[in-house]
């Protein structure tokens, strides 16, 4: 296996006696940003905006990510690059099976975050052989190759949170990851305003960080080692390294999410991130049921990951079978739903600008985007996912009153069919959800992530 050897093998920039990186650019000339993404939908989306509105304000811009979305890159206006040496997802080992113990949690994160990170250096490098980047970008769990070239004498690095910000050592919100949480069913606990909660919460955040998951630690300066680097400052766990010194951009607001006093003052959330509706799209031939229809439209979604529609899809078909309320699913694998019931209507996919417009409620395994899309539109949400971070977004469903969580990723009929009737016959969910688009609308995503990018390719310091 490759290794670098010095950081002089990877890039070459000037530095002043404070440490400060500085590129060789003339005094208003336009910045280069490195975008890298996993090549999964999920991922990609989130950056899609910002890197339109990069290239819109005349930077230059490349993306480095998987072949099956060389199009939608250039449609931004970005260069696509291809990931040569860094995995994909399904490239990493396999995940470790769930179970209630930390060696799976460390198991999973050093998956994501470690793993990844050798590979992403090589490419990083030979991109930034002839793309002197002012700033790489990477999403919140896409490995951690770019804090690893920066320390080699990279440009700063920002990261791009397409997920929930991962409790701290010092938060008073229920732990992100613990063996509960990775069980099989996932255990999930509630955020309470008790003092006496927060400070358990306290405690199992800080236990977590630098007893339970000190192999991820040992992990990471394992890896720096690897490359010619000490281990992590005193006192920075694993876990908090994912979080980029310098700039991270949280897709959402705090509106749906804990209260989070705790955040660093570089951790700006600007909004739902979301990509543009398409141009040119072939509606389904029943589309106009929806334009017009007259009781309730439920839409349900199995994502673009979980996609087992037996979890999810099929109960939900079943459950509203027999309603007045019309159903619009989206499902990879159309074919595998079976015979539908009348007031179902189905199709691939459909882009959200286009239906969310028109639907009443959404039942969702979970996935962030499809979320944030709907509380754009004011929609109350049913969520049902106990994968990835998936349990910590629907118990944000809860905690913000937007809707119900259903606690697990295969609920019953009863219990789906329950939980739309209440959603629809309870103002206080849609009340709650019109909350968050308010404070949605109070925001201008694209445009706030490049002007706090642009700040960092300036000055190379922390965007604070």
């Amino acid at each position: 296996m490759d290794r670098a050897g010095s950081a002089c093998s990877y890039v070459s920039v000037d530095r002043d006696h404070s440490g400060a990186a500085h590129g060789s650019k003339d005094e208003g000339e336009m910045a280069k940003f490195l975008i890298s993404t996993m090549p999964e939908t999920g991922h990609i989306y989130p950056a899609l905006p910002i890197a339109t509105a990069l290239a819109a304000r005349g930077h230059q811009v490349r993306w480095h990510t998987g072949p099956d979305f060389a199009d939608k890159v250039s449609q931004t206006g970005a260069s696509f690059v291809p990931m040569k040496h860094a995995p994909r997802f399904q490239d990493l080992t396999p995940r470790p099976k769930q179970s209630r113990s930390w060696e799976a949690v460390v198991g999973a994160l050093r998956r994501l975050f470690v793993e990844p990170a050798p590979g992403q250096l090589r490419d990083y490098t030979e991109i930034l052989s002839d793309f002197d980047a002012d700033v790489v970008i990477n999403e919140s769990t896409a490995g951690l190759g770019p804090r690893l070239l920066h320390e080699l004498g990279g440009p700063p690095w920002a990261r791009l949170g397409v997920s929930p910000l991962p409790s701290l050592p010092t938060s008073a919100i229920p732990p992100l990851v613990s063996p509960a949480v990775f069980a099989d069913p996932p255990e999930v606990l509630p955020y309470s305003d008790d003092p006496g909660v927060q400070d358990r919460y306290r405690r199992m955040n800080w236990e977590a960080a630098n007893v339970h998951m000190s192999q991820l630690t040992e992990a990471l300066d394992e890896l720096r080692a690897r490359f010619g680097l000490g281990p992590q400052p005193t006192g920075e766990t694993g876990f908090a390294a994912t979080i980029s010194p310098f700039l991270q951009l949280q897709t959402g607001t705090l509106a749906f999410d804990y209260p989070r006093p705790e955040l660093p003052a570089q951790v700006h959330h600007v909004g739902p991130l979301l990509p543009p509706g398409p141009d040119v799209f072939e509606l389904p031939p029943w589309w106009q049921d929806v334009v017009s229809a007259d009781r309730p439209v439920v839409h349900v979604t199995q994502g673009t990951v979980a996609t087992d529609p037996t979890s999810l899809l099929r109960p939900t078909l079943d459950a509203l079978a027999d309603d007045d309320v019309l159903v619009v699913a989206t499902a990879a694998n159309p074919a595998d739903l079976g015979p539908l019931p009348a007031n179902v209507r189905l199709a691939k996919s459909i882009p959200y600008a286009l239906l969310l417009p028109y639907v009443d409620v959404m039942v969702t395994n979970g996935g962030i985007g499809g979320i944030l899309a709907a509380l754009t539109h004011g929609l109350p949400l049913i969520g049902g996912g106990r994968t990835e971070d998936k349990p910590a977004v629907c118990a944000r469903i809860a905690h913000t009153g937007v809707g119900i969580d259903l606690k697990t990723d295969r609920p019953t009929v009863g219990k789906i069919r329950d939980a739309v009737r209440a959603v629809l016959s309870n103002p206080s969910y849609q009340r709650a959800a019109v909350r968050v688009q308010t404070d949605f609308a109070r925001h201008d995503p694209p445009v706030e992530a490049a002007v706090l990018l642009e700040r960092l390719a300036e000055t190379k310091a922390p965007v604070v």
